[in-house]
């Protein structure tokens, strides 16, 4: 394989490239679900192949192949190489790359040995079943990469996962609720505990579903609890901090931000809030130590003292901003771009516990949990599905 990355990258070089990066990946692992106890399914999956970025007449272009065969890879070279020259002539100014000190390095994961399937009906074993419907799926794969550019990096990565995503229903006289449950890591640890959470959580459904009553209208306080902090910071902060979602070149796909490029030193929040993104959390769903263009990892302090203060990037768009690259680059598969996209973001911890600020909270309610979305460009535009007075 590291023949045929070098081979590839030299061939683009040799077709006025003047940046060239092969990505080798493959996923592969199995996949299993129930539902109510019963079988519903169980597969395996392999997803193998190759993707290139070029940069070329002062454009950047990417192009993949579903296969390893040398003619397929250095096919995907010449309409990289291509795309990148079209795309350059319609450009006002010219694709750059910003310089860094790039990895040369192998690093990989002990491997996760659980069954799916058993994973599915072990944890179905814990769940309340009074509930009208109780799913489970469960993942657990592995993804390599090897990645070689023309300036220098040379990086192979073997991370596996496992992942768990719990559905839990319960109809009744008042009406409906739903409670989504997610779970997972890169090793067999992050599931610890996961059998209480699954017992908790699925009786939740109808104690929340027996006794919650609406909010009345009015101005509240409200404490949000880590999954509500979550979902808060990943959608508020982390997309709206990616770079080239900042600069408009995802407004057709998965969407824009508040933030815009002449202004990009915005208060976010009181001087408490310090918001971070780091790739290297051990156990971490969205673990690596490398990215996509070869940059290490590092923590990205994007939020301090309540002020924006840095954003996810990769090298391209860290050169537009003058900046080196923070190591955001990401493709979810081989034949995606690698693009700005956060790994791990979350809230710093400040020094009170949970129990203080709801003592200290005169007139509000604790938000635990939600079933819906938060616009990048609006801020939050949905509503909790469970509180409780302070």
């Amino acid at each position: 394989m590291e023949e045929l990355l070098r081979r590839a990258v030299e061939y683009g070089l040799s077709l006025g490239a003047k940046y060239v990066e092969v990505r080798w990946q493959l996923d592969y692992g199995r996949w299993a679900g129930l539902r109510n106890g019963q079988f519903e399914f169980s597969a395996g999956f392999k997803s193998e192949g190759v993707g290139v970025r070029a940069v070329a007449g002062g454009g950047l272009g990417f192009a993949a192949a579903p296969s390893t065969e040398a003619s397929a890879v250095l096919e995907a070279v010449e309409r990289a190489v291509k795309l990148a020259k079209a795309a350059g002539s319609l450009r006002k100014r010219p694709v750059e790359l910003s310089e860094e000190s790039l990895a040369v390095v192998k690093y990989s994961l002990p491997p996760i040995d659980l069954d799916p399937l058993d994973l599915a009906k072990r944890l179905d074993e814990h769940a309340d079943k009074s509930l009208t419907v109780r799913r489970f799926y469960a993942s657990v794969w592995t993804t390599e990469k090897w990645v070689a550019t023309s300036d220098g990096a040379d990086v192979y990565s073997k991370v596996p996962r496992v992942y768990v995503f719990a559905m839990f229903i319960k109809h009744g006289p008042s009406g409906s609720l739903q409670r989504d449950v997610f779970l997972g890591g890169t090793s067999a640890e992050t599931l610890r505990g996961a059998e209480k959470v699954v017992e908790e959580e699925s009786k939740k459904v109808s104690y929340l579903l027996e006794r919650a009553r609406p909010i009345s209208p009015g101005r509240y306080d409200v404490v949000f609890a880590p999954e509500m902090t979550g979902i808060l910071v990943h959608e508020s902060i982390g997309h709206p901090f990616e770079l080239d979602r900042i600069y408009g070149r995802e407004g057709a796909e998965a969407g824009e931000s508040y933030i815009r490029p002449g202004n990009l030193r915005v208060k976010i929040g009181s001087d408490l809030v310090n918001i971070t993104d780091y790739p290297a959390v051990p156990g971490a769903y969205g673990f690596y130590l490398v990215d996509e263009e070869g940059v290490v990892a590092r923590p990205k302090r994007l939020v301090q003292g309540g002020w924006a203060t840095e954003f996810v990037t990769n090298r391209q768009y860290a050169a537009v901003i003058g900046v080196h690259s923070n190591a955001g680059a990401r493709a979810s598969a081989f034949d995606r771009e690698p693009i700005p996209r956060m790994s791990n973001t979350y809230l710093e911890p400040g020094d009170w516990d949970p129990e203080e600020i709801i003592r200290d909270t005169k007139r509000g309610y604790t938000s635990s949990l939600t079933q819906s979305g938060i616009s990048t460009t609006l801020g939050i535009r949905g509503a909790t599905a469970s509180s409780r007075a302070t």
